[in-house]
């Protein structure tokens, strides 16, 4: 399993330099440079190809030295600027990026804002590559974070940026927070002639090492290529090339990726594969040395001792890579194991209906043996997704939902079963009153329900043509409950004024009026009609006080019974 990441990183790295979109980026930056060669530069160039967009950033500043500064966005937020801070999060409230694209970022708001509005116009079925060399590859990088600030553009026209010879853009604070979207981050290539390019130490010195790589990286040399996503990685291997090459290269030169490109792609297509390792026992080493190999890191098969530390740091990054995957695992075992608690409730619902009780109310009366183990169940649940409903909620919701749509459909299915439970808990107490607006509702149960409903706003579903199964308004006991209560002050509060009245029968039909809509769209579960439940409690006492010449659409379907009819 380790051995295959860096071999794997070998493969994708063939299949990138064979496929067009690299390529095609780089026409992209080498027709950029010949538009109006003698007209003032522009930042960027749109070029069109059928049904391919590509917008090419140039490399406007004369020396990249002495730009390695950082601006947080805390301090662009204090001068009115805020496009970026839709990426932080509780975690990271703020990051930084390099000052010098910022600064050329800003300089061009109004032409990037015309860019954006253009491409969200394009039709679905177009391309879109943001491609740049040098810095103008560090601008293109805030560029496509931005572009991905929209939700519209995000799911029907997602790009793809291609730097050559980027420095790096931001800060670890900037990495965590592209890390928590799993859009972002194959949303971009860096290219890099890992021992030749001059452009590629810059930013990434022992001291500027505040700077951390997004996205992956394919590093090249005229011996070949490897691709990697682990930033970890990369960082180690910038870091050691540029103490092995020291400072003796012109870093405003820029590398020509075309001649390369076109080389790395011949030997891909021919099969000329980077060489084998004899002698190596060490199947995670041998691997580590032939991708070093292979992207010119290194010169030969016995590594010195600079290339010997990076190895052993690329082994211990491999191995907590390991050590997080099964985490990872464990943690998709564990929802698993959470699925089977909520299986039992299930049981409980069905074993529920046998007795002609209904699953609210049995376990308010909590009078059965079957509650013990209920209760039980219901503590473990609610542990493990208070947990991590918190965790989630830590990351940027830009995704639509915290939670990949698995784990948001097993949390909606436990709201659905579990909240229920705890709010007849809570009306069982005396004078327990406004449990979903009165800050009584657990803060999970409100996350979880608030991020279904962004789910469901992206891709409505389509009116129940049957009866829901679990009731799909976890809080629809808790109206229930409050109907129930204002029915009681009604009947018996002789202290009440006129003007409450009003307002109390005003809230009931208002009640009414939502218990119709659940059962007109069949998203409610038939057991609220069970006789001796709470809800026909409730249209009892309602009906007392309307009357019975009292007309309406809820009250013609009970009081014909229709009902009945429901499931």
């Amino acid at each position: 399993m380790t051995r295959n990441q860096f071999s794997s990183g070998l493969e994708s790295a063939n299949l990138v330099v064979t496929s067009d979109p690299v390529h095609q980026a780089w026409s992209a930056i080498e027709k950029q440079k010949q538009i109006n060669p003698n007209a003032e530069p522009t930042l960027c160039n749109v070029i069109q190809e059928s049904n391919l967009t590509i917008i090419a950033f140039g490399n406007p500043l004369d020396s990249l030295q002495g730009q390695e500064s950082l601006v947080s966005s805390s301090t662009l937020k204090a001068s009115s600027f805020t496009d970026f801070e839709f990426l932080s999060n509780k975690s990271n409230e703020s990051f930084s990026v390099n000052q010098a694209a910022m600064k050329l970022f800003r300089s061009n708001y109004d032409e990037l804002n015309q860019k954006k509005t253009e491409l969200t116009k394009l039709s679905e079925s177009s391309l879109i590559i943001i491609t740049g060399q040098s810095m103008g590859g560090t601008v293109a990088t805030l560029f496509t974070l931005w572009l991905l600030k929209e939700p519209d553009l995000l799911k029907t026209k997602r790009p793809l940026c291609i730097t050559f010879g980027s420095p790096l853009v931001g800060d670890e604070h900037l990495r965590q927070c592209v890390l928590q979207f799993t859009t972002l981050k194959s949303c971009f290539l860096h290219v890099v002639v890992s021992n030749q390019d001059p452009a590629r130490k810059l930013f990434v010195t022992q001291y500027s090492g505040a700077y951390k790589p997004i996205g992956s990286f394919l590093l090249c040399s005229s011996s070949g290529c490897a691709c990697s996503e682990d930033q970890n990685l990369i960082l180690e291997q910038l870091m050691t090339i540029n103490l092995q090459n020291g400072e003796n290269q012109d870093s405003n030169c820029e590398w020509h990726y075309g001649q390369i490109l076109e080389e790395l792609k011949r030997k891909a297509l021919f099969n000329r594969s980077t060489r084998f390792i004899e002698g190596e026992t060490d199947p995670l080493q041998a691997s580590i040395i032939t991708q070093l190999l292979a992207i010119g890191v290194l010169a030969q098969q016995q590594p010195g001792t600079e290339m010997k530390i990076l190895i052993g740091r690329m082994k211990k990054h491999e191995t907590e890579l390991l050590i997080q995957k099964k985490k990872n695992s464990g943690s998709d075992r564990k929802l698993n194991k959470m699925k089977t608690c909520l299986a039992l409730f299930e049981w409980y619902r069905k074993e529920s209906n046998i007795l002609n009780v209904g699953y609210y109310d049995m376990y308010k009366k909590q009078c059965n043996p079957s509650d013990i183990n209920v209760n039980e169940y219901k503590k473990r649940l609610w542990n493990f997704w208070e947990d991590s409903v918190t965790e989630a909620e830590n990351k940027p919701q830009l995704e639509g939902a915290p939670f990949m749509v698995r784990w948001l459909w097993a949390g909606t299915n436990y709201r659905r079963m579990v909240e229920p439970l705890h709010i007849a808990e809570f009306y069982k107490k005396s004078g327990a009153r406004d449990y979903k607006n009165g800050g009584k509702r657990p803060k999970h149960f409100i996350l979880l329900e608030k991020w279904l409903k962004k789910k469901e706003t992206e891709k409505p579903k389509p009116k129940r043509q049957m009866p829901a199964t679990v009731t799909e308004d976890s809080c629809f006991w808790a109206e229930v409950e409050e109907a129930i209560i204002l029915c009681n002050l009604l009947q018996n509060g002789e202290s009440i004024t006129d003007a409450e009245k009003i307002t109390y029968k005003e809230d009931l039909k208002k009640f009414e009026d939502y218990v119709w809509d659940v059962i007109d769209n069949y998203t409610v579960c038939p057991d609220i009609f069970l006789a001796k439940g709470t809800f026909m409690r409730w249209w009892k006492e309602y009906k007392g006080i309307v009357g019975s010449s009292y007309s309406s659409q809820l009250a013609d379907y009970m009081n014909t019974r229709t009902y009945l009819k429901y499931t």
